[in-house]
């Protein structure tokens, strides 16, 4: 027996304000006077002020920290995508030793706590002369993306026909033709899903950037966290940086949903 389609509606409104709700109380905090931000009972009703947002775009601190988030999570997003897209060709295409394991193997990486790789990663960057920089988030991010990147590729292409590939050989193509004008296209929603999370993992992370780079190679969470001062909480400038970094990621997912939803799908049918 079904719900009721009034309670369904009820159920569907009720996740949406819980969702949702937070999201609407920082934009109205990132437009409030600073007067009126921790005022109780909540003003519901002001003037609209874009200080927050003038002082914050004219730090030289979020520029430099944006500047670092959006190479980090570009050159970690191309990094997951090509090496996952490659590694899970040869794992669905190519007989070898190891073929079904090593996947397993990546997924237990995926599955370990960040917070356990921190010292190891830190010690291991340390005598590689890597800490304090942009390098040491790519290379900590690709590795936490990658797996993920694997796994969805191995399921995209599994479903692709190989009749294709086998096809475009006995027409003349090599292996990397066949790769590049036939697997390629095929697969590039799976490609753009894994892109798509491994750059959502650069934008939005925080450990490692806190404790990995230092103070000209932080990102934009880092940033955040520092409007928590000792004179207490800088909830203005703090809702306005958030929202600055939730729109382009927000503006970003409504633009490719509908490639993102194929992409997990139809990685998701075989696995």
């Amino acid at each position: 027996m079904g719900m009721h389609p009034v309670l369904q509606r009820v159920v569907v409104l009720f996740l949406l304000l819980w969702a949702l709700g937070p999201v609407a109380w920082m934009l109205l905090t990132s437009i409030k006077p600073d007067t009126l931000v921790a005022a109780s009972p909540p003003v519901w009703v002001f003037e609209p002020t874009l200080s927050n947002y003038v002082t914050l775009l004219g730090s030289t601190d979020f520029q430099r920290y944006l500047t670092n988030t959006l190479i980090v999570a570009t050159i970690t997003s191309a990094l997951a995508a090509t090496l996952g897209f490659l590694s899970a060709y040869a794992f669905t295409r190519f007989r070898f030793r190891g073929a079904t394991s090593l996947p397993l193997f990546y997924l237990v990486v995926r599955m370990v706590p960040r917070i356990t790789l921190v010292l190891p990663l830190y010690v291991i960057f340390t005598q590689m002369h890597l800490l304090n920089t942009r390098a040491a988030l790519i290379v900590a991010y690709t590795t936490f993306a990658l797996p993920f990147g694997i796994w969805m590729m191995i399921g995209f292409l599994k479903e692709l026909p190989i009749d294709l590939e086998e096809a475009a050989a006995v027409d003349g193509c090599n292996r990397w033709q066949v790769l590049q004008k036939v697997v390629v296209p095929l697969a590039s929603p799976g490609i753009a899903v894994t892109a798509i999370f491994a750059f959502l993992l650069g934008w939005n992370e925080f450990l490692f950037s806190l404790i990995l780079a230092g103070p000209d190679s932080r990102t934009l969470p880092v940033l955040i966290a520092s409007f928590d001062t000792d004179r207490g909480v800088l909830w203005g400038q703090f809702s306005a940086a958030a929202v600055s970094i939730m729109l382009p990621v927000a503006a970003v997912a409504l633009l490719l949903q509908r490639r993102i939803v194929s992409g997990l799908t139809m990685g998701a049918v075989k696995g």
